[in-house]
């Protein structure tokens, strides 16, 4: 794999500006709760190639960029929820993939972020917070979708005071980070919906620059609403009365929360956005990502029908097979072209940032906790595996949510058994009111696990949150003690950009943790005992 380098990314961004700066120009007396199609599309030039340039860079996509995808999700989150495994062999061997942890592997997800999302960010704010509110709370949601990804790798960040004209921007904590969100989301949300109730036709930005929605109003805010319910179950553990007053907002708000496979936000081409899914180039042209084990164990222990939709059979003997990380690989083709499954994806595959399915099992979680999500926790729990179904394009939701006695299935690695392993889980499928409140909460993560995939960096995170599903240890763990093999990997340290850029304010990231700047060290979420 082979990166840019920071430096051009920085080129990039100045000549967008430069564009950006030079084209349109607005009315000083314009009334945005008033605004026509027409004046909505006055902004463009300044303000979408700004927009265009934060929603492919949440998930980063774009020719010549996979390797970059590939180091700040596929060899991070990807691998660490157990999703994927990596079939590749680097230099040095001692990498993310063993808890050897590489620098330049993850200083890139902060560098990209705050160039690529946080930069075009300010800029929006600058053109359009007091002319057109509505383009700036679309930036600020994606914002948000973008940075919470990366709070949730390293915790505390330069967020708040970003911006404010300072070179070397002091760190927040995670805590005031995510209350942060909570206040964006809520005035974002409130913007949204005033323009939505004045214009209901009208689009908050022109469909040639936003590659979700095309634009529209109503749909950014189930979106921004579902984002929040996100933000509030992960804080659940650490501040439950934060989690249900924001989880409670999302959930009754007028506007409601994603419920349909048209709602899920999806990064779709058009003739400015042209990309091949970065997963595809990996699996197929590094040949360095295949089916991960514990998705081997739960699909295959399952008899899942999702199965064929996420991952291919080998074509030697129709087996899914997948592998297991933190395994010691030395040669690259008993992995890579050996009898794994490769993904089920192609180069037109959009990339999505979440399902409709994500947010019932958000409610049913909710609703076990004793909040209001309008239903109980058996019927989201139920919904949203029909609806993970119907995102799949597959049948038999039904028997599926029946099924009683199916659980997850030992590990077999077909190449070396040492890598083999009994299964972790043993939950089952179908609802049990009976059962304890704990076993409720693995069957629906387990569930929510299954239904987010590919997005293992969300994956990751719930997975420190709750503990499920259970995922297989790395067999190798070259991180010197300072990641327990069992508890497994917590966070990306901070980078070393950042120690040589903005040192003075390092010792203060490091407080504001609560603990060493290691891989071992728990985020300000993840609470539960």
């Amino acid at each position: 794999m082979k990166r840019k380098s920071l430096n051009s990314y920085l080129a990039l961004f100045a000549i967008m500006a430069l564009i950006a700066l030079a084209g349109g120009c607005t009315d000083e007396n314009v009334n945005p709760n008033e605004a026509t199609e027409e004046m909505m599309g006055r902004d463009d030039l300044r303000v979408g190639s700004f927009f265009s340039q934060m929603l492919r860079n949440v998930f980063i996509v774009g020719e010549g960029f996979d390797a970059d995808y590939q180091i700040t999700q596929n060899l991070a989150g990807d691998i660490f929820s157990g999703y994927m495994g990596a079939s590749g062999v680097w230099t040095p061997a001692s990498n993310n993939t063993n808890y050897g942890l590489l620098s330049n592997w993850y200083d890139a997800a902060f560098n990209y972020a705050f160039t690529n999302v946080m930069a075009p960010w300010a800029s929006i704010r600058q053109y359009t917070q007091e002319e057109f509110p509505q383009k700036y709370a679309l930036a600020t949601i994606v914002k948000i979708v973008g940075m919470h990804r990366v709070t949730d790798m390293y915790g505390p960040l330069p967020y708040t005071r970003f911006g404010s004209g300072a070179l070397k921007n002091p760190y927040d904590s995670q805590e005031d980070i995510y209350m942060s969100f909570f206040r964006e989301l809520d005035e974002a949300i409130d913007i949204l919906m005033d323009f939505y109730t004045r214009n209901p036709n009208a689009r908050a930005l022109s469909a040639d620059y936003d590659f979700i929605y095309s634009g529209n109003t109503l749909s950014w805010i189930k979106f921004a609403n579902s984002l929040r319910l996100r933000l509030a179950l992960r804080i659940s553990y650490v501040d439950p009365a934060k989690a249900r007053e924001e989880a409670e907002a999302a959930v009754q708000h007028p506007a409601g929360v994603m419920t349909v496979a048209g709602d899920a936000a999806i990064l779709n081409k058009s003739s400015r956005l042209a990309y091949r899914h970065p997963l595809y180039v990996i699996c197929y042209e590094f040949t360095e990502v295949k089916m991960g084990a514990t998705m081997d164990s739960y699909l295959n222990g399952y008899g899942d029908p999702r199965i064929g939709a996420y991952f291919d059979r080998d074509p030697r003997d129709g087996l899914y097979r997948g592998i297991r990380t933190g395994i010691s690989i030395t040669d690259k083709s008993v992995y890579a072209q050996g009898p794994f499954s490769t993904l089920n994806i192609t180069p037109e595959t959009p990339v999505a940032w979440m399902n409709p399915a994500e947010s019932f099992f958000l409610r049913a979680e909710g609703a076990l906790n004793g909040w209001e999500m309008n239903g109980t926790p058996q019927e989201l729990y139920e919904a949203g595996i029909r609806a993970s179904f119907s995102y799949c394009g597959m049948s038999g939701a039904d028997a599926y949510l029946n099924n009683a006695t199916s659980v997850p299935a030992a590990y077999t690695d077909p190449v070396s058994a040492g890598n083999s392993a009994a299964a972790l889980g043993t939950i089952t499928i179908k609802w049990n009111e009976t059962a304890t409140t704990e076993q409720k909460l693995e069957r629906i993560i387990t569930q929510k696990w299954i239904a987010a995939y590919p997005d293992g960096q969300e994956a990751w995170s719930e997975f420190r949150r709750t503990r499920y599903p259970r995922i297989f240890p790395v067999r190798v763990n070259n991180s010197g003690g300072t990641i327990n093999t069992d508890v497994q990997v917590r966070r990306l340290p901070f980078p070393t950009t950042e120690y040589r850029d903005n040192s003075e304010n390092m010792s203060q990231a490091v407080t504001l943790l609560g603990g060493a700047d290691h891989g071992g060290t728990k985020l300000w979420w993840d609470r539960k005992n």
